[in-house]
């Protein structure tokens, strides 16, 4: 079929049914469509729907509230595990009050390119900034210093994010950052890029239709007076305001289909802009307060823009191909890339583009290409200064590029699926794995990546009653539980496909063994503290026992009527506790390798090495009222036993006195914006790290005195 008598959105239609369809490609077209996979914790199904459609009532609210809900009613009324709980002879007095311990973010390891693009810039002083989950995040490049727009304590967020992030921008003095976020009705904040704070007090435009969704993209003007920007709207809504005071200047219907960028004319004293996507490129006079369709487009569908100083327009295609416009006509389309041109820019008098390809273009006034740069993955982001390209790829990596060439890594992430694996090691070191075929090592001193590791080489199969499809990935590429032994230095990685990894901490590159566990996912697993077992906990509803030395299996403890989720041991390795997806707490004596059904009151003088179950005597206060119990995700102890850590489905990580009993209050903590799976003390209690689902970030918070937080 010929592009030109059809559209690119229709071939990429009829390559994805043939299955040879590019992930990058597939990714943009899901984009122009406006679906996304979302995982249901209470069915353990993936579903496919409206991007944006669908706010939970209490994300919305942010905070927790009482209110009625029948399943929550349920949960609580019915709590299968009491009759497993039992006092322990010895703990602290309870305390009902917040802790006085205070953390603060100190570094985030994560940067959204899946739906976003051209949303990473140099500023003014040569740092840079980026978005991830509710942060912009401005970094020192030379310090690997983070300064955040957003993060903190829950009771004193004002004016900032609380939901993802899609969208950033950069004024023409690289001095103020305009970013968008998602949500029914959706904020856009402007915002300063030294300070971190609002740039003024009216620096913002929250919407007020209902199901706006989210703000898709944004730019800047080229007098830096005005902000452009579109939404998810069924008539996607494209709006123009004041930058100094938010006030609104534009409020118009940009159509039927999907928006995907806009951009502002850099040629003096011109107030044009256009906005592009499925299946068509507009082009607006602010003035004038019109707008007209591109000519010549032959339905096609576009996915970035850009313009120079004369006022020509530069569309990437969905085709690979750079479309140029001089007013509303097409009078050139380029051959760039092989694939969808995923970002393209016009800066220092060089037009440049990345691509499906890998490759990162750079083009001359006469648009012969001077430069191709093969990258390691697909460029999302391009800016310049002073010669140094600044390239965000797909990846999760941000690199400089000079004379050709990478000439430094700023820093890598996760990028695909969700994170959930987390484990701190006793070197200080952080692992983390997700659904994107890495474990990634962590040295949260430096605030550096150690070293990354492919999961599996050879695509498998995907298995029934998987994890979920958040990810193109096959399971036996995502990993969601990791562990780590301090005897032996071993690690165990455990896949979506139910294999178990072991490799070691001195050559984490070499798989050390191979361990066919179970038949679906892993959610947990830990070692004993003695270092002699491995615990596994599967899916399949049963929990495996392996030596430690050389990983034969030992047992099979059985009992559970749903999925394990969560497991602990004892710190005499003698009993392990574990919990399921019905709610069950669960003791087992490990040399017998059965269930103890006194278990609440033969372990009730025991401690215990780790408090990651949700359930139990001194974690029965961290469900909010009016919750089921899917909610509270992970639990964690700190060192010295008086905290506890929780990580929600708002997006928060929760500290509390431990014990936590009934009705006591939480210090709680707002930076990611989804569910936050994990969470765990490290570095002697003066470190809290959490990973956050489906925003795929790892974050850093430390323990400081309250005389030393600033604003």
């Amino acid at each position: 079929y010929n592009a030109e008598y059809m559209g690119i959105f229709e071939i990429l239609v009829m390559e994805e049914e043939k299955g040879v369809l590019d992930p990058s490609e597939e990714e943009a077209l899901r984009e122009l469509e406006g679906v996304r996979t979302t995982y249901d914790k209470k069915t353990g199904e993936s579903t496919e729907g409206d991007k944006f459609a669908k706010i939970k009532k209490e994300e919305k609210k942010m905070l927790f509230e009482d209110e009625t809900c029948i399943k929550a009613d349920e949960f609580l009324a019915i709590k299968p595990w009491l009759g497993a709980i039992v006092e322990p002879t010895k703990h602290l007095p309870p305390d009902s009050h917040a802790p006085t311990d205070n953390y603060v973010l100190e570094h985030v390891y994560g940067y959204r390119t899946y739906d976003c693009r051209q949303n990473l810039f140099f500023t003014a002083d040569q740092k840079i900034v980026f978005n991830v989950a509710t942060l912009g995040i401005v970094l020192d490049t030379k310090s690997n210093q983070q300064k955040f727009f957003g993060g903190g304590e829950v009771s004193k967020l004002k004016n900032v994010h609380n939901d993802d992030i899609i969208c950033l921008s950069i004024s023409p003095d690289r001095k103020r950052i305009a970013t968008g976020q998602v949500g029914a009705q959706p904020s856009l904040y402007i915002w300063d890029a030294t300070t971190c704070q609002l740039a003024a007090p009216s620096s913002k435009f929250i919407a007020k239709e209902k199901n706006t969704r989210a703000y898709c993209c944004c730019s800047w003007s080229g007098d830096g007076k005005y902000v452009a920007f579109a939404d998810k709207h069924d008539d996607h809504n494209v709006k123009v305001i004041n930058a100094a005071d938010g006030s609104p200047i534009l409020n118009a219907k940009g159509g039927g289909n999907a928006i995907l960028d806009i951009a502002w004319s850099k040629a003096p004293g011109q107030l044009l802009f256009a906005t592009c996507g499925a299946k068509h490129i507009k082009f607006w006079d602010l003035a004038a307060k019109t707008s007209k369709l591109g000519i010549g487009l032959g339905g096609k569908s576009f996915s970035c823009l850009t313009y120079d100083d004369k006022g020509i327009c530069y569309a990437g295609g969905m085709d690979g191909k750079i479309s140029v416009f001089k007013g509303n006509h097409l009078v050139q389309a380029i051959d760039a890339h092989k694939g969808v041109v995923h970002t393209i820019a016009w800066i220092e008098g060089k037009l440049m583009s990345g691509g499906t390809d890998k490759k990162l273009n750079i083009y001359t006034a006469k648009f012969e290409l001077e430069k191709s740069i093969v990258m390691p993955s697909t460029p999302r982001a391009i800016d310049m200064l002073g010669g140094t390209i600044l390239v965000g790829m797909r990846n999760g990596t941000i690199v400089l590029v000079k004379d050709g060439k990478i000439v430094q890594e700023v820093l890598k992430s996760h990028h695909d699926g969700e994170i959930w694996g987390l484990e701190v090691l006793d070197t200080g070191h952080v692992l983390t794995s997700c659904d994107d075929n890495k474990v990634m090592l962590w040295d949260p001193k430096s605030r550096t990546n150690k070293g990354v590791f492919t999961i599996n080489d050879k695509a498998g199969e995907k298995i029934k009653y998987g994890a979920s499809s958040l990810t193109a990935l096959p399971d036996n590429q995502c990993s969601r539980a990791l562990c780590y032994n301090p005897k032996s230095k071993d690690i165990a990685v455990c896949t979506n496909s139910g294999e178990i990894q072991i490799r070691n901490l001195s050559n984490l590159q070499t798989l050390k063994k191979s361990i066919q566990c179970c038949s679906r996912w892993i959610e947990c697993a830990s070692y004993s503290p003695n270092g002699n077992l491995l615990a596994v906990g599967t899916h399949t509803n049963i929990i495996n026992i392996y030596s430690a030395d050389t990983y034969a299996h030992k047992g099979t403890l059985k009992g559970h009527s749903s999925s394990i989720t969560s497991l602990d041991w004892s710190k005499d390795s003698s009993y392990i506790r574990s919990v399921c997806e019905a709610y069950e707490l669960l003791f087992f004596n490990v040399a017998a390798m059965k269930q103890d059904p006194s278990g609440a009151t033969s372990t009730k003088d025991l401690e215990w090495s780790t408090q990651s179950t949700k359930l139990g005597w001194n974690v029965q206060g961290v469900f909010p009222p009016g919750t089921d119990g899917t909610h509270v995700n992970g639990v964690s102890i700190s060192d010295n036993g008086k905290l506890i850590a929780t990580g929600d489905d708002w997006g928060l990580v929760n500290l509390y006195r431990n014990p936590c009993l009934i009705k006591h209050a939480a210090k709680s903590y707002k930076a990611h914006s989804e569910h936050v799976v994990r969470v765990k003390f490290g570095l002697g209690d003066n470190y809290l790290f959490s990973v956050g689902g489906q925003d795929k970030t790892l974050m850093q918070w430390k323990k400081v005195q309250l005389t030393s937080i600033t604003k």
